[in-house]
Parts: C-alpha cells; sequence; structure tokens
C-alpha cells in the first residue's frame, strides 16, 4: 500500500469515527458556526415599568437564565443597592478596562475557575445580570449556565449588553 493510499485510508476513518462520535452527543457541535447558547426565560414586562415588582419577587430561582433587555437592566441597575442585584462583565479584561457598567465585577467565562473567590463573595441568592459585548456575544450566556450549574439560581442575561448600555446611558465606568 502506498503512502498516500494510507493516509487517505487514516482521513476517511478519522471522518466516520468524528461523525460516529457526534451521533451520541448529547449536545452535539454544529458542523459550521457556534454552537447554540443556553436557552433563556423570559423577564417579566413589568420590572422596568415606574409601579415596578420587585426584583425578588420578579426573578424567583430558576434551572435557566433569565433574559432582560436594556430597560430591564437599567431598572435593576437603579435598584441594585435596595435589591441585592449584581452586574458581572463576562468580557475579557482588556475590554472590561476600557469600559463597563459602573459596580459592575468582571469574571470572563474564559478564566472562570480563576475567579473563584470573587465568585464566593456573591450570595447565592441574590440576582446576578451577566453582559458581555452585545447581541453576537455569547460569553454572558456561558457565565450564566456555568453559575447556574454551581448553585446561582437567579441570574439573567442582558442580551444586547455593552454595545447598548454604552449607546445608550452615560453610566459609564473605565480603569487605567
Amino acid at each position: 500500500m502506498t503512502l498516500t493510499k494510507q493516509l487517505l485510508m487514516m482521513v476517511g476513518v478519522a471522518i466516520l469515527l468524528g461523525l460516529g462520535a457526534r451521533t451520541v452527543q448529547k449536545n452535539p457541535v454544529p458542523f459550521w458556526g457556534f454552537p447554540k447558547p443556553v436557552e433563556l426565560l423570559k423577564a417579566p414586562a413589568a420590572i422596568a415599568a415606574p409601579e415596578m415588582v420587585s426584583p425578588d419577587s420578579a426573578f424567583v430561582p430558576a434551572d435557566k437564565p433569565y433574559e432582560v433587555d436594556f430597560a430591564t437592566a437599567m431598572g435593576l441597575y437603579m435598584k441594585r443597592k435596595k435589591a441585592s442585584v449584581h452586574f458581572i462583565d463576562a468580557r475579557l479584561p482588556e475590554l472590561y478596562n476600557a469600559g463597563h457598567i459602573p459596580g459592575a465585577m468582571n469574571i470572563p467565562v474564559e478564566k472562570y475557575d480563576d475567579f473563584a473567590d470573587s465568585l464566593k463573595a456573591l450570595p447565592k441568592g441574590d440576582l446576578i445580570v451577566a453582559y458581555c459585548e452585545g447581541e453576537e456575544c455569547h460569553d454572558s450566556h456561558d457565565l450564566a449556565e456555568r453559575m447556574n450549574a454551581n448553585g446561582w439560581k437567579r441570574i439573567a442575561v442582558f442580551t444586547a449588553g455593552w454595545a447598548e448600555w454604552s449607546e445608550e446611558t452615560d453610566f459609564v465606568e473605565t480603569k487605567p
């Protein structure tokens, strides 16, 4: 058997093994594109209204994170001290330092394990609002899913993230 035939046979076997393994996976990786982010629960619409319900009663513990829009995120931001709401930026430190929601913690999803001490400081009963760059960024989804699996059951994902926040408000903080 020639070297070319051996290489073609090895490539063919590798492809067949890969396709076979893909069929038995619980959540297979797509052939192209990115994996679908975790499905989010819809947040109550009344959270951002003037007669706003309390974040404690609106965001009950759940096995999936909630999805919040800009108006809801802003309402939660204004209530963050009274209602124990914490904002977490899931972007890399360089992006966080260039601009973030004031008071937000930086916990990049890629370095989740490195921030174990910071995470321990967050009470598991408090509401966590995770965000990243914007609609196309799924780091906040991944962070929320990971935190949910580790015991935080009141998590919301601000899906429009930093892109909309920095465009719609002047509440911006930077780090040198």
